[in-house]
């Protein structure tokens, strides 16, 4: 497992979670590992009450099994949860970018067109690591033009599921059409067309059906 610093700020618990989280969407920990609540006590410093309460939410998203008696597997890959992440992450996010669309500053647009010139960069230098988080940046910079952060929230807890669909993606296909992609949604934003806007990203979000053909003749033993 790959460890991550604590934030001064951060509860032990939510360090826990963030940490195990972020090991489940980038494969560090794979779909049908098992896990122990003292390991990963033991690797973070941690006592084992933050460390089962972050496994207990994660658990409610259906992306951790607790066995009882035996410890906790990372969930198999089940297409009607990513299938499902994608329709509520489409559903708010299109209607997020066609008023981020209508509203966005000058500034903001400099902030994408910046996103994704660091993206080109991170995918050049082959960081699928960084391009992943800015690729999260750019879609979470909607959110913040709309002051709809709570909405990136609850997106964001049921979106892990789709995140880790996501990550066997870019380990599949070039992500220059991912990039290319966000490119169009800005130049529609430039262009403050809210109805193209809103349309390319949908047909974003969408493209797993394209892609899970692939990624499933892959990686078959990730998957439910």
């Amino acid at each position: 497992m790959k460890n991550i610093e604590k934030d001064k700020k951060e509860s032990n618990r939510d360090y826990a979670l963030r940490v195990i989280r972020q090991n489940i969407i980038n494969l560090e920990l794979q779909p049908g590992t098992m896990i122990s609540e003292q390991d990963i006590a033991d690797e973070l410093s941690l006592s084992r009450t933050p460390v089962h309460e972050a496994l207990q939410e994660l658990a409610s998203t259906k992306i951790i099994e607790i066995l009882p008696q035996r410890g906790s597997l990372v969930s198999l890959i089940d297409m009607a949860l990513v299938e499902e992440s994608v329709f509520m992450r489409a559903t708010i996010e299109s209607a997020v970018t066609e008023e981020a669309c209508k509203i966005a500053t000058d500034k903001d647009l400099m902030n994408l067109e910046e996103n994704i010139t660091l993206q080109e960069f991170y995918n050049n230098k082959d960081n699928l690591d960084r391009f992943m988080e800015l690729d999260n940046a750019f879609h979470e910079q909607m959110y913040k033009i709309t002051n709809k952060m709570q909405c990136h929230y609850m997106v964001r807890t049921m979106n892990i599921h789709y995140d880790r669909f996501r990550e066997l993606r870019l380990h599949t296909s070039n992500p220059a059409s991912i990039i290319k992609e966000h490119r169009g949604i800005l130049e529609a934003m430039k262009a403050k067309d809210s109805e193209k806007a809103k349309e390319l990203i949908l047909k974003h979000l969408n493209r797993l059906f394209i892609d899970e053909k692939e990624i499933r003749k892959k990686y078959p033993n990730y998957f439910a």
